[in-house]
């Protein structure tokens, strides 16, 4: 790291290799040599390496953000399909080797399709600025809409008390 900082001139003497805080600090973006790094634009554009050689063979990468997994359809689809696993399976190798691939069969695409719709509503949520228990109420109360109406969003704190 030093001698890349050096390099562009980047440098300063008494600067450490790390602070020890994971999060780039506003008021310091100096504070460290990992972060002033972190800050320069050819490294903040540089993609993961597993998305260069996913895109590379010429699939696309969508990552989601960590820890929600109601944005992430796929999620609802695989915990469908461990219902069914768990219902199903004779709690042995073989069985489980059974009885997983019939388990992802079991859901019906029309359910991966409400999965999908689901995970698209909370986007939308999410979007226009609603926290996760507001998104929640929302979208139990508006489960037969298409869209969510928009004077909800207006009046959300007043609905939810």
């Amino acid at each position: 790291m030093k001698v890349i900082l050096q390099e562009r001139g980047l440098w300063g003497s008494g600067l450490k290799g790390f602070c020890g805080n994971k999060e780039i600090s506003l008021e310091n973006p100096r504070c460290c040599a990992r972060h002033v790094l972190a800050t320069q634009e050819d490294f903040l554009n540089q993609k993961l390496i597993l998305q260069e050689i996913i895109e590379g063979l010429k699939h696309k990468v969508i990552f989601y953000p960590k820890f929600h997994c109601e944005l992430n359809y796929i999620e609802m689809y695989w915990g469908a399909a461990k219902r069914y696993a768990w219902q199903h399976c004779t709690y042995t190798w073989k069985g489980l080797q059974e009885t997983v691939p019939q388990a992802l069969d079991s859901v019906p695409l029309s359910h991966i399709r409400k999965y999908a719709q689901k995970s698209a509503k909370f986007m939308e949520c999410y979007r226009k600025g609603l926290t996760g228990v507001q998104a929640d109420y929302v979208l139990k109360k508006y489960k037969s809409h298409r869209a969510v109406p928009d004077f909800i969003f207006e009046n959300i704190d007043e609905l939810i008390k």
